[in-house]
């Protein structure tokens, strides 16, 4: 009978040891955003992450091969990339950072309200997506 609860006893602990095996990497797993970001430019609203702004709202669109952040408000950071709300060197306001490190171009888009910094994996997404970003404004400014 005493090996039958220490048998019971292992078997229980065994368990439990593969649950948390399972289920704290699953945990992580989870909580990690590893779904690429993209810039989506709909009617008159860009997209980005969870962030949404209005075309007419743009003041400045720029292409940067470099960008300093100096530390994360809010938001999450990885080897890959940085997404979320984080100051900037050399600005004096806090900019929704969405970029991939080490894989310059950046484009910085000012707008009335805030400041964005966006890129891409690849630079030529990154020029392409920058383009359109220019005509958009170039255009709203002609109807105005």
């Amino acid at each position: 009978m005493e090996n039958s609860n220490k048998v019971d006893k292992y078997q229980g602990i065994i368990v439990l040891v593969l649950l948390m095996i399972v289920i704290i990497p699953a945990i992580i797993l989870n909580t990690v955003d590893i779904s690429p970001h993209k810039l989506i430019i709909q009617d008159d609203i860009i997209k980005v992450g969870v962030k949404s702004f209005k075309v007419e709202d743009i003041k400045t669109v720029k292409l940067l091969e470099d960008i300093n952040i100096n530390y994360r408000i809010k938001g999450t950071k990885t080897l890959n990339y940085l997404r979320g709300l984080y100051a900037i060197e050399g600005e004096n306001q806090d900019a929704n950072v969405y970029i991939y490190r080490n894989k310059s171009p950046y484009i910085r888009v000012e707008f009335k309200d805030g400041l964005l910094i966006y890129n891409d994996k690849n630079s030529s997404d990154t020029e392409k997506n920058y383009e359109k970003l220019v005509e958009i404004v170039n255009i709203n400014k002609y109807k105005k």
